[in-house]
């Protein structure tokens, strides 16, 4: 590759992300963003603000400090007690990654008077440039990768950034910067430049490389470990894999390799030895791999949150294979193998659908592997005809993956909550009343609900039931001689049950609740912003856990009928301090609707790994 030239698209590279990354945080948002560091990327990160501020490798005050600032729902999900001490499940790469941007924000903190606690405006912005920052060196990697098969300098940037805006590593890299997936992308891609180099000249340097570089990646990630499974695609043919293997295996290099892997663990390793005094620590309680069961079409194709279905340039990978057998049958099998293998181990983790994101948000660190496949596919192309039709694929998925970005950071595209009613309600839509539109689903665990609640109470209009206060707004409804609840200005919360938990619950973490309600609209979606509402307090009348959801999912025209609507969610985990909870239908925005019935069910799930 000619240095001049790379210099000068990395600089030209650098100032268009910069441009997009000022786009994104001060004029596409009705007011400057000023919170970046969010959702599991507040795990991530948290290890500076604990090393750093707090002095400590005791994630507490981090744990409540994030409590402060954030709705009575939180429950710190990534923080576990192990051996007296508050842990992270995350591994610390992220941070680490993260860390000189951080030390940049600190000092200027100190210089501009800010409080140097990790979290002001200038940290914030220290992560979404340190996502730019490494991103940005993954493109410039991949391009490099793709230099290594020959592929022109031109035409390899032209295939990177186009599967830079037509995925959902746009997304990580400017919405949601403080996910990992920005940096496991960039070292995923060092890596395989560095491993193809050594494939094709054996040499100790692009070795030494490939294991610090395979050790950051599980730092990251430790699930990324399955990189290591495409190094035999990386080889071209099995008689260069096997001569490289023999030569690391027979040689002293392989036992430098082993201690500078070891090196890049060692942060990790070093801290939870501080933690626990042991090297190894499993954070993920309560979580792990259902092997018997992967989630293999959900995860590839659901409207929920299916690869194919957000990132549809990926389908390009089915050609694209095709192209590979043809160029060879040994690199197109190694590569279906790793496939089939990702996709098996991803969609076997108990939360297949992976939270709130936008996209299969695990497949975005192996991109750069994904794009040089692809841009396999199109060397081999000759047909003028064929290559526009892919020109105007590739375009449209371009147009597809910005909108959809645009709507997921805005709200019109629910986090983890989308159907194929939802889809299509909101498909290509970006107009401000579709914000928000769509409610949540049913909370996600793996596993099955008991057979039959072991709680369960109603409310049926013009009956008492035991442990619901009694409602003040109880009218007949015209034309049905129906007794029902009228909610309007006047009344805007139905009547609520209060449980009383009891002793034999506590220490319970796999409680389910489900909670519906019927109710008749008299006009369009007069009911669209109420809430089921869930309200844990404690002994001393503290609250515990607060969380409502939309009682109707989707707005819709039907009227003068009653339907049903329900939500299943998770309860928290019940302490000595939990006393009671109180369920209740909030008519938030003072709108006219009726209920005749509300239930609730309370259940538990099994969750063991298989």
């Amino acid at each position: 590759m000619n240095a001049g030239n790379e210099k000068r698209n990395t600089g030209l590279l650098v100032v268009f992300m910069l441009a997009v990354f000022y786009v994104v945080n001060f004029i596409a948002p009705e007011q400057p963003r000023t919170t970046v560091i969010d959702g599991d990327g507040s795990g991530l990160y948290a290890y500076l603000p604990a090393i750093f501020v707090s002095h400590t490798v005791d994630f507490t005050p981090v744990f409540y400090f994030e409590k402060s600032r954030r709705p009575p729902g939180y429950v710190g999900h990534n923080y576990h007690k192990a051996g007296g001490i508050m842990i992270n499940k995350f591994w610390c790469g992220t941070a680490l990654l993260e860390m000189p941007f951080f030390l940049i924000a600190w000092i200027l903190s100190l210089i501009w008077g800010l409080p140097p606690d990790g979290y002001n405006i200038l940290f914030q912005y220290a992560v979404a440039l340190a996502a730019i920052f490494w991103v940005g060196l993954g493109l410039v990697y991949t391009v490099r990768l793709f230099r290594l098969y020959n592929i022109s300098e031109t035409f390899a940037w032209s295939l990177v950034l186009a599967g830079f805006f037509s995925t959902n590593l746009f997304s990580y890299t400017f919405v949601n910067p403080s996910a990992s997936h920005a940096y496991s992308f960039s070292l995923i891609a060092v890596f395989l430049y560095y491993s193809k180099k050594l494939f094709i000249q054996y040499d100790k340097k692009p070795l030494y490389a490939a294991a610090f570089l395979l050790g950051l990646i599980i730092l990251v990630r430790p699930v990324d470990f399955v990189i290591v499974l495409a190094l035999p695609f990386l080889a071209s043919s099995p008689e260069v894999f096997i001569q490289t293997i023999r030569k690391k295996i027979f040689s002293k290099d392989v036992l430098v390799a082993a201690l500078l892997f070891l090196v890049a663990l060692s942060p990790q390793l070093i801290i939870n030895i501080l933690q626990t005094g042991k090297p190894l620590i499993y954070g993920y309680k309560n979580e792990g791999f259902y092997w018997g069961h992967p989630q293999i079409l959900k995860f590839l194709f659901s409207y929920r949150k299916g690869w194919f279905v957000y990132t549809p340039f990926m389908l390009l990978l089915f050609p694209a294979m095709i192209a590979l057998w043809k160029r060879s049958k040994y690199e197109m099998i190694g590569f279906l193998t790793f496939l089939i293998l990702v996709v098996y181990l991803f969609s076997a983790w108990w939360n297949w659908l992976y939270g709130d994101s936008f996209g299969m948000r695990p497949m975005v660190d192996l991109y750069a592997l994904f794009f040089l496949v692809i841009a396999l596919m199109f060397a081999e192309i000759t047909k003028k005809t064929v290559k526009i039709l892919l020109a105007v694929f590739i375009a449209a998925a371009v147009f597809l993956n910005l909108v959809q970005t645009y709507q997921y950071a805005t709200g019109i595209l629910h986090p983890d909550s989308m159907t194929r009613d939802a889809y299509w309600y909101i498909f290509l839509k970006t107009d401000s009343r579709y914000r928000h539109a769509i409610g949540d689903e049913d909370e996600y665990f793996y596993g099955e609900l008991s057979g039959k609640p072991f709680f369960e109470t109603a409310y049926q209009t013009g009956t008492f039931s035991e442990g619901w206060s009694t409602p003040s707004n109880v009218t007949v409804l015209e034309g049905m001689q129906q007794q029902v609840m009228k909610m309007d200005n006047h009344h805007i919360y139905s009547p609520s049950f209060t449980y009383q938990v009891p002793k034999e619950l506590t220490g319970k973490d796999n409680l389910y609740v489900v909670f519906s309600a019927e109710y008749l609209e008299p006009v369009p979606d007069a009911a669209l912003t109420a809430l089921f509402v869930v309200d844990v307090s404690g002994k001393k009348g503290e609250r515990l856990f607060y969380k409502a959801f939309r009682m109707k999912r989707l707005p819709d025209q039907r009227t003068g009928e009653w339907r049903e609507g329900s939500i299943g969610f998770k309860l928290p985990v019940i302490t000595p301090e939990t006393d009671k909870m109180v369920f209740y239908v909030w008519n938030k925005d003072k709108q006219t609707f009726y209920i005749n019935r509300i239930a609730l069910k309370l259940f538990t799930y099994s969750r063991e790994m298989q």
